[in-house]
C-alpha cells in the first residue's frame, strides 16, 4: 500500500490523504489542534530514506543525528515549562531529576520514575527527558527520567538491567507504592520488561503503570501494523528502520522472545495500569491486546484511545485538549493508587511473598 498526500480531494477539501483506491480525510472527530496537525502533516517524510545503518559506526552516526533536534527540543521544552532539571547518577546509570517548580498537594509524596522512548535506540542523553517533562509539569510531580544505556553498544539486556537497577536503590528512598513508572513507545515496553523481572525475582513493583503506545510485541504482529501503514505519521511503516532497531535491541534473540516482547511474558501481579493509544497509530493493536493481557490478569487497567492520533501523538501535540484529557487522567490514575507517603518503613522488606505491589 502506497499513500501520497495530495492538497485537495475530489471535492476539494484539502489536506486528504490517498491510500490507493480509498481516501482518509483529516480526523473531523479530534480537535482542532490534531485535525489541522495531520492535515498539515506527510505520513512519508518520516520514513527512512536510504540504507540501515550496518556497522556499529554507521549506527552510532545515525543517532547522534536523529537525537540532534530530539536534544534541542526537550531543551526548548525545558525553557518553557515550570520545572529545573538536574543530571545525576542513580546505580551508576545516568538519570535526570525533573522537578516542577509547583508540586501539586496530591503528589508532595509521589514519584514518576520515567522511562524514555525512542525505539531502543534513541533519544538518549538530555533527549530522554522530554516526556517527563510534559508529565511532570502537567500534573506537579517529581520524576526521575532513566538515560538507559542503548544499542548499539548496549543491546539487551543492558537496557532492562539499567531501569531495574535504578528502580531498586529509588526503593531504599521511596515506598513502592509511592511510585508511578512508565513512558511511550520503547518506554512503554521497557517499563513491562522491568516490572516482569522485578515480579520474576520476588521484588515489590511500582503503585502504578503508564503504558504509552508500548512496543510490547516487536514480532510486527497486530492488525494495525497492517491497517494503519502509511497513515501513522510517526511510524509509517513497521518494518526496514523500525525494525532493524528492534532487532538491534533484542541481539539475536526472537522478537517474540518474552524477554524481548513483554506480551508473551507473565502478567500475573501487575500494578494497575493507565494505556494511551491512537486510532491511527500503528501500535494501537499493541496497546490493545497488552491492555487485553492485563485484564486476563486481574489487573485494574485503563486505556485511552484518542480520535485521529498516530504513534504518541498525545505527547507531540502537548497544546492539543487531548493532551490535555491524558494529564488529568494521568493525575486521577495516580491519586486513586499511589500511596500518600514517599517514605519507606524502616527495616521494610524489599521482598514480599502476597501483595507484591504494596
Amino acid at each position: 500500500m502506497s499513500a501520497d498526500r495530495s492538497s485537495t480531494d475530489a471535492r476539494g477539501a484539502p489536506g486528504w490523504l490517498q491510500l490507493g483506491p480509498r481516501t482518509l480525510p483529516p480526523p473531523q472527530g479530534a480537535s482542532d489542534v490534531v485535525r489541522d496537525s495531520v492535515a498539515a502533516s506527510v505520513p512519508a517524510d518520516r520514513k527512512h530514506v536510504g540504507p540501515v545503518p550496518a556497522t556499529v559506526e554507521e549506527w552510532l552516526a545515525f543517532v547522534a543525528a536523529a537525537d540532534a533536534p530530539a536534544i534541542a527540543g526537550a531543551q526548548a521544552l525545558e525553557a518553557a515549562l515550570p520545572v529545573t532539571v538536574e543530571r545525576d547518577e542513580i546505580a551508576g546509570v545516568d538519570v535526570y531529576h525533573v522537578v516542577p517548580d509547583e508540586i501539586s498537594p496530591a503528589h508532595d509524596e509521589h514519584l514518576f520514575v520515567h522511562v524514555h522512548g525512542g525505539a531502543y535506540v534513541l533519544n538518549g542523553g538530555p533527549a530522554c527527558v522530554s516526556e517527563a517533562l510534559l508529565l511532570a509539569a502537567g500534573v506537579g510531580i517529581r520524576a526521575v527520567s532513566i538515560d538507559y544505556r542503548m544499542p548499539p553498544v548496549h543491546p539487551y539486556p543492558t537496557p532492562v538491567d539499567d531501569v531495574v537497577a535504578v528502580y531498586q536503590e529509588l526503593l531504599k528512598r521511596h515506598r513502592a507504592r509511592s511510585m508511578v513508572m512508565g513512558g511511550s513507545s520503547a518506554g512503554g515496553g521497557l517499563t513491562m520488561l522491568a516490572v516482569q523481572r522485578l515480579l520474576g525475582e520476588g521484588m515489590r513493583v511500582p503503585g502504578a503503570l503508564f503504558v504509552g503506545t508500548p512496543g510490547s510485541d516487536l514480532s510486527g504482529i497486530g492488525d494495525s501494523i497492517r491497517l494503519n501503514q502509511d497513515v501513522d505519521r510517526s511510524i509509517p511503516e513497521y518494518g526496514g528502520l523500525v525494525e532493524a532497531m528492534a532487532k538491534l535491541f533484542a541481539d539475536g534473540l526472537e522478537l517474540t522472545d518474552p524477554r524481548i516482547s513483554p506480551l508473551y511474558g507473565d502478567f500475573d501481579g501487575f500494578p494497575p495500569t493507565l494505556l494511551a493509544s491512537g486510532v491511527r497509530d500503528i501500535l494501537l493493536s499493541n496497546t490493545v491486546r497488552t491492555h487485553t493481557r492485563l485484564l486476563e490478569a486481574g489487573t485494574e487497567a485503563e486505556l485511552i484511545v484518542f480520535e485521529g492520533m498516530s504513534h504518541a501523538d498525545f505527547m507531540i501535540e502537548f497544546s492539543s485538549p487531548e493532551h490535555q484529557l491524558l494529564l488529568a487522567q494521568f493525575d486521577r490514575f495516580c491519586v486513586r493508587h499511589l500511596q500518600g507517603s514517599t517514605r519507606k518503613p524502616p527495616g521494610g522488606p524489599d521482598r514480599v511473598d502476597s501483595l507484591r505491589w504494596a
